[in-house]
This record gives structure tokens, C-alpha cells and sequence, in this order.
């Protein structure tokens, strides 16, 4: 299975895609989609790292001032949010003026990653 395209947002907290900080589903490597922890009142389904990897493209769609800080530090690379940890062959990363950065593109394999 592969993705051309995958679109996430991102949460104030480094969260995409129903991963969240300190969810066990983190470390799942061994399935393409997984069950979370409840989180906010609700368990949810996920892609899993693995499957979110095999996108081509990978289109981050930001808003809101909340989502400054997180933003910048998926924009260098901090894998120590859970959106810091997507890698796909490409990523576009759109932002509204409030979450403070305009479009730019995030290569998963540059150099910010180890």
C-alpha cells in the first residue's frame, strides 16, 4: 500500500493523525493502522509511522496562532512531537499568517533529521 498524497494538520500539542504525546500507539512498527489510547474522551484509529511513510507527499494544512510554537518545531525537525516523527518523500507545509510562517517545503530527509 501507498499513498500519492496525505493530508494532515497539526495540534497545538505536536499531534497529527490521532498521534498524540505519550501514546503507546508511538512505537507501533508492526501494523499500517492501530487503535489509540483514548485521548480527548475518544479512542481512535490511526495510521500508524509505517504507513504514514509511504506517502509520496505529505500536505500540512496549519491554522491558528496555537500552533506557532508546534509549527516551528515540526518545520526543524523535533521528533520529540508526534508530527515531528512523519517522514514521507516530500512534505508542503501550508501555514496562515497566525500560526506565523508562510509556505514551505520540508524535505523528510533533510538534514534536521536524523
Amino acid at each position: 500500500m501507498r499513498f500519492d498524497l496525505v493530508h494532515l494538520g497539526l495540534g497545538p500539542d505536536g499531534h497529527t493523525a490521532s498521534l498524540v504525546p505519550r501514546d503507546p500507539v508511538l512505537e507501533v512498527s508492526d501494523r499500517l493502522v492501530a487503535l489509540t489510547t483514548p485521548y480527548m474522551g475518544h479512542q481512535r484509529m490511526t495510521l500508524t509511522y509505517p504507513a504514514l511513510a509511504r506517502a509520496q507527499q505529505v500536505l500540512w494544512l496549519i491554522t491558528g496562532a496555537d500552533k506557532r510554537e508546534p509549527l516551528s518545531r515540526l518545520v526543524a525537525g523535533d521528533r520529540s512531537i508526534p508530527a515531528g516523527r512523519v517522514e514521507a518523500a516530500a512534505s508542503l507545509v501550508l501555514a496562515d499568517a497566525a500560526a506565523g510562517q508562510g509556505p514551505a517545503r520540508v524535505d523528510a530527509q533533510s538534514p534536521a533529521r536524523p
